[in-house]
This record gives C-alpha cells, structure tokens and sequence, in this order.
C-alpha cells in the first residue's frame, strides 16, 4: 500500500512535492488545507496557479519535500 500524509493542515506554509505514480507532478508551498486532509491547496507561483488537490477525486497527497521520495495516493 502507498503511503499518504495524513494530517495536511500540518503542512501549511511547508514546501511539499505533489506525486503521482512516482513522478512529481508539483512542487510548492503549502498555502491552505482543509482539518479532514480532503482537500489542500498549493500557493500560486510564477509560473503556475494556485491549485487545489483533492481527495476524494483520486489526487496525490503532499509529502514534505524534506522527506524520502514516495508515492503518496489517497485510497
């Protein structure tokens, strides 16, 4: 089984990679989470938007950048 960040309000203002099947899909801070870790948001940058992950719909979790790479799916 892969391993998910559980507690995302945790990472706010954290710089986080976004994984997907091994691969980092986004990198960037933190800059809202939602307290059930359904849904967190990563600050716009620029070169990309402000962007929402969600849970429910299947998206990477976020990992501390500091942290071994790993994929990290919610189920």
């Amino acid at each position: 089984m892969l391993r998910q960040y559980i507690h995302w309000r945790r990472l706010i203002g954290e710089s986080v990679e976004i994984r997907q099947h091994g691969q980092i899909i986004r990198t960037g801070t933190v800059d809202d989470a939602m307290a059930d870790s359904t849904a967190l948001w990563i600050a716009g940058d620029a070169t990309q938007p402000r962007t929402v992950y969600e849970a429910a719909l299947g998206q990477p979790a976020a990992e501390p950048a500091d942290r071994p790479a790993a994929d990290a799916l919610t189920s």
